[in-house]
């Protein structure tokens, strides 16, 4: 996703192929659903470093861009999930203020459904 597209996005609102987390200083637990449902319908950007606030969104950036990407996929690749889960990422910098996008592709009908932590419990799917 371009710097531009991001930007355009963020003026709408979060919906079934677009999700923001503030992710200022760590990979939150909240994400494992959101590459589960992304990895389970028809994909998605997850974006890290904005906040939403009141249906608004607020650039925060993420402190360590490089330990939040190097955490992010080395876990959705690991036996977190029951099957690696492949991702294209993004970093864009705004006023100094590093955005993380990462883009979740849908995965093969043969690989779903995708959950985590050993649960069948753990799969998502993404509806709005």
């Amino acid at each position: 996703m371009i710097k531009t597209e991001l930007l355009h996005r963020l003026t709408q609102i979060e919906w079934n192929d677009f999700e923001v987390k503030e992710a200022s200083n760590e990979v939150p637990k909240s994400v494992w659903e959101t590459v589960s449902a992304f990895s389970n319908t028809s994909g998605g950007y997850i974006v890290f470093g904005v906040k939403e606030i009141s249906g608004n969104y607020e650039i925060n950036g993420v402190k360590n861009p490089e330990k939040i990407q190097n955490d992010f996929l080395s876990t959705i690749r690991s036996e977190k999930f029951n099957f690696p889960v492949s991702s294209k990422g993004f970093m864009h910098d705004f006023d100094g203020k590093t955005v993380i996008v990462f883009y979740i592709p849908e995965m093969t009908r043969q690989a779903k459904p995708i959950y985590f932590n050993d649960d069948m419990r753990n799969t998502y799917i993404r509806q709005g």
